[in-house]
């Protein structure tokens, strides 16, 4: 081939492609149309929870399979559960949660151990697996006001109110008591018109039940004085309540046993209702509910539980310093409480009763001291101990803030025209 054949057989190729381009770019006759295929995957179906509960005499077994589980999986769960709590421990009423496809076993249990703990259970091919969950709970602040008219536990409530619980209110006037038991005498010193105010923090379980409550700060007004409780931590761990000073409000000895009205004071000469003549009556006794628990007023070692004669089921408790407590006419003594157990100060060592020489449920109550019997209305009565100083600007700082807080509500007045007079927390 000649040098001048080689352009030549180069165009032609190239023109040869081009016309193969344009024909296959050029399109042709159109198809006819023709349906796609549509394939249809069913969906799997949603899981369904449903529940039920624990009835009384029931097997946790039982209940299993109850709810849809074979006898070997209502085993197996139940072998899980042992890992965590005994299944006979389970009470009547416990909650359970099953989760399954519909028309297969369940795949998932939830078992409500206690109000705070949630026991999973889920399944993994042949077997079960198990793990503990806290119940979360959310934590808020409540601000209350009261103004006392005829007891503290009835005191008309402004500030936060409509976020109390049912029955929650009477919970706090026994905290209240307690944290003011050594300054003041609920069942003596509180008159109408007396009034307070409290910032409370609370955990809040989704329920709407309370897991725990605390107080930030308390204000109250009792006659002509105005008290202020104030928590702090003690490096020791004690968490204590302090007026705005850093003075202690706790005392070594509780002013009662039970915040309830005084029926019988102390006299070395009474008429006694039974015996239908006049003797001694050398305690205090407190009108309260058959079943009301008794607190000791102090720590101390316990030398008496048991039944005494004419005081019936009855607590005696030495403290320091040639101190001793009496608590008779119990219908019951709590366990653990026996001669040479100690117990701590606000520990309840029995219930309200009316054994022995007594005409109703009452707490009779005695005070001795060196074996003498005083009167604890009375008695001035040990104080416990001041803040430390180093400690004083850091209780300051958390003091400020937490009276803060009472500012959200302010502490209620007597109208003009009320009266002025004792209450009695019954």
């Amino acid at each position: 081939m000649d040098r001048g054949a080689v352009p030549l057989a180069l165009a032609g190729l190239i023109a040869g492609g081009i016309l193969l381009a344009v024909a296959f770019f050029v399109p042709g006759p159109e198809a006819p149309d023709e349906p796609v295929p549509v394939v249809v995957v069913p969906a799997p179906l949603p899981p369904v929870s449903g529940y039920d509960t624990l009835g009384s005499g029931e097997t946790l077994g039982e209940l299993l399979v109850a709810n849809g589980l074979g006898p070997a999986s209502a085993y197996a769960v139940t072998e899980v559960v042992r890992g965590f709590k005994s299944p006979r421990s389970l009470r009547p009423g416990l909650i359970a949660r099953f989760t399954a496809v519909s028309g297969s076993e369940p795949d998932r249990i939830v078992l409500q151990l206690s109000p705070d703990s949630l026991l999973d259970l889920v399944a993994a091919d042949t077997t079960w697996n198990g793990a503990v969950h806290e119940v979360p709970v959310s934590i808020d602040t409540v601000v209350l006001a009261g103004l006392i008219e005829s007891s503290l536990w009835f005191a008309e409530l402004s500030g936060d109110v409509e976020k109390l619980g049912e029955d929650e209110f009477s919970e706090y006037v026994f905290d209240l008591a307690d944290v003011f038991a050594w300054k003041v005498d609920f069942t003596r010193d509180i008159r109408r018109g007396d009034a307070f105010r409290a910032a409370i923090e609370r955990e809040r379980r989704p329920d709407g039940s309370i897991r725990s409550r605390r107080f930030l700060a308390i204000e109250l007004r009792n006659r002509n004085r105005d008290l202020q409780a104030i928590p702090f931590q003690r490096p020791d761990g004690r968490r204590e309540y302090f007026d705005v000073e850093g003075e202690a409000l706790k005392g070594v000895f509780l002013r009662y046993p039970v915040p309830f009205r005084i029926t019988s004071g102390f006299s070395r000469r009474r008429y006694h209702p039974v015996l239908k003549r006049n003797r001694a009556h050398l305690g205090i006794d407190y009108g309260a509910p058959h079943g009301t628990p008794v607190k000791a007023t102090a720590a101390g070692t316990v030398v008496r539980a048991g039944t005494w004669g004419s005081f019936g089921r009855i607590v005696e408790i030495r403290h320091v310093k040639n101190f001793s407590t009496r608590y008779a006419h119990l219908s019951s003594i709590a366990r653990g409480v026996t001669a040479g157990a100690f117990v701590q100060q606000g520990q309840i060592i029995g219930r309200v009763g009316s054994t022995g020489l007594a005409t109703g449920p009452h707490l009779h109550y005695e005070f001795l001291q060196a074996g003498t019997h005083r009167n604890p209305a009375t008695l001035e009565l040990p104080s416990a101990e001041r803040l430390e100083d180093e400690h004083v600007d850091a209780f300051r700082v958390e003091r400020d803030q937490a009276l803060a807080l009472l500012d959200a509500v302010p502490l209620p007045v007597p109208s003009s025209d009320s009266t002025a007079g004792p209450a009695v927390a019954e």
